[in-house]
């Protein structure tokens, strides 16, 4: 297995958001008082991907997919249990993260590329393809805060794309990574997403466009109530999560 999570979970710490004076929060600390409260978003989760999987990862807002996403990752430490990750791992979890706004699309694209694990050279040679799938041919010295953030988002997601083309890692993560973006664009990321990924590649994409999922993924994870709530077939999924009283 690629991918191997067992008895994690995860919590985050909530303030009761009242204002109290400063010696007061003194004495809280004083008497080891602890005045937030914690939110449980994932509890005892057991779930094994292997190589060559392409999940979809549903659930109503807030069920904790992005939080799911982001422990795989290793960008949150789980509370308990253990998360294993096998290979190179490259994620577009958050838009615009790695990006430097006041330098141009060229530079943007040799700095994101080598936070997706692209060398020099290999960034040189693939330049002119990434910005042609973006649609950017013409803008390579154009400052990435100029570009719509619909731009932005076209152009990070063609250095992934590359990143995948080229076997550069075994493991991609996208939460949301279409949100922006024109129609024809998503017909390429869609294209590209069925036709790259080799047999040792894992993708996991967490999105609300379901007839995406169908197309793309094979397997869907359903999250809910802090919980997998079941990992199967992604049409199989879908339907029971369409009828389930939880999402209305």
């Amino acid at each position: 297995m690629a991918i191997r999570l067992n008895s994690v979970s995860k919590a985050f710490m909530v303030s009761d958001r009242r204002r109290r004076p400063l010696y007061r929060e003194l004495m809280s600390l004083r008497n080891h008082q602890r005045p937030e409260g914690r939110k449980v978003v994932l509890n005892d989760l057991q779930l094994e991907i292997p190589d060559g999987s392409r999940v979809a990862v549903i659930g109503r807002n807030g069920a904790g997919k992005s939080t799911l996403l982001r422990l795989i990752a290793g960008i949150y430490r789980p509370n308990s249990g253990s998360v294993d990750v096998d290979g190179r791992l490259c994620c577009f979890l958050e838009p615009g993260a790695g990006a430097a706004s006041a330098l141009p699309v060229r530079d943007n694209v040799f700095l994101y590329a080598s936070l997706a694990g692209l060398g020099w050279r290999e960034t040189r040679d693939s330049l002119e393809r990434i910005l042609k799938f973006c649609g950017l041919e013409n803008q390579e010295f154009t400052w990435v805060e100029h570009l719509s953030f619909g731009m932005q988002q076209r152009l990070f997601m063609s250095i992934l794309i590359e990143t995948m083309r080229l076997q550069r890692a075994e493991v991609f993560l996208f939460d949301e990574f279409l949100m922006g973006v024109d129609q024809a664009f998503r017909g390429k990321v869609e294209d590209a997403l069925i036709h790259y990924p080799g047999t040792n590649q894992i993708v996991l994409h967490a999105s609300h466009d379901h007839e995406l999922m169908r197309r793309t993924c094979p397997s869907a994870i359903w999250v809910e109530d802090c919980r997998i709530r079941s990992f199967g077939p992604t049409e199989d999924i879908l339907e029971r999560y369409r009828h389930d009283p939880h999402d209305g």
